[in-house]
């Protein structure tokens, strides 16, 4: 099912994207001589994995989001899954699940700064293998909640599939009958319908927001600790731990923006019924598809070292008087 250009063009490029950068990534993380990561490093080479693991997704199972009255929906457009299967279905409920698994991944890394800072040598002692083990397990956690609930929340039953067949035709001039599609009906429908979309809706926004107000929390103290100077790191380290932390708040910020957000706005708008139109639908598809690039490239442009590398790999040579300097951007740092 053909939408419109930019949806068919802007995953895929995405996905290329991801491919190139995520492995650079690794390659600049692993090759780095002037500031050793120490076990973060672990933490970045999993995030790169589930990032290239998303892509792959998002490739395998292309959605697209459309509103209509009370309802959201997510159907398959493409791809070797296309046709109405109830695996099919299934697996649109896992492609939605990525969304959680980027909320587990971020609470891990936020976890792990602040342990650092507080309890380096705890930390040092069990990160391998208890660390690494937990924080796979808070990933599979946060993504199979979100695809069970989805799921279970979302699953197109006759009643749902009938509410938005006339809308879903008149828009995309196609047959719904064998397309995988899930469907969020939060009125003018059974109680059964409603109570399952409006517990689907309610679950998003509570993992959603826990994870929020945790990056804030620890945020803040990660911050403190920094600011007010741990006893065995250099002052040079202080100001690398600085740049690691508005790395991860920028990794944190970018899916905010292109997944909570545009699927937040569907899903209320819907439950309230406020029509951001077709654009805020398609946008809500596409946005999901960028972040496995743009979270591997916001670290390597944060942190100088591997920002110089990467120029310097196609013969731009940036000043490293002018991103290295400890005590002027520590100002800068809030």
């Amino acid at each position: 099912m053909f939408i419109n250009l930019a949806h068919f063009l802007i995953p895929k490029i995405f996905f290329v994207l991801s491919y190139l950068a995520n492995p650079i990534f690794v390659y600049l993380i692993h090759t780095e001589k002037s500031f050793q990561f120490g076990n973060y490093k672990y933490l970045l080479y999993f995030f790169a994995i589930f990032n290239m693991v998303s892509s792959l997704a998002d490739t395998l199972v292309p959605v697209c989001v459309h509103t209509h009255r009370y309802a959201t929906m997510v159907f398959t457009v493409d791809g070797p899954f296309a046709e109405r299967s109830k695996i099919g279905e299934i697996l649109v409920a896992c492609r939605c699940a990525f969304i959680s698994g980027t909320y587990g991944i971020l609470n891990s890394h936020f976890i792990y700064r602040f342990l650092s800072l507080k309890y380096d040598k705890f930390v040092n002692h069990y990160f391998k293998p208890w660390g690494l083990i937990s924080a796979a397990f808070l990933v599979i956690l946060h993504w199979t909640m979100w695809a069970v609930a989805t799921n279970f929340a979302m699953g197109s039953g006759e009643e749902s599939r009938e509410y938005v067949k006339q809308s879903f035709e008149d828009s995309f001039g196609a047959n719904m009958t064998n397309v995988n599609i899930l469907v969020a009906v939060f009125s003018e429908v059974s109680l059964n319908v409603m109570y399952r979309s409006w517990f689907g809706n309610i679950f998003a926004t509570v993992v959603s927001s826990y994870s929020i107000v945790l990056y804030f929390v620890l945020g803040y103290k990660i911050m403190s600790y920094l600011n007010d100077g741990v006893s065995y790191m250099s002052p040079k380290t202080i100001q690398m731990q600085k740049r690691l932390f508005w790395a991860l708040s920028i990794q944190t910020a970018i899916p905010i923006c292109v997944s909570f957000m545009p699927c937040a706005l569907a899903l209320y708008g819907s439950a309230f019924q406020i029509d951001f139109g077709s654009f805020s639908n398609i946008t809500a598809s596409i946005t999901v598809s960028t972040f496995p690039f743009l979270d591997p490239l916001a670290i390597i442009m944060c942190l100088p070292a591997l920002r110089r590398r990467l120029f310097a790999k196609i013969n731009i040579h940036l000043d490293p008087t002018s991103s290295n300097q400890v005590h002027s951007v520590s100002r800068g740092v809030p």
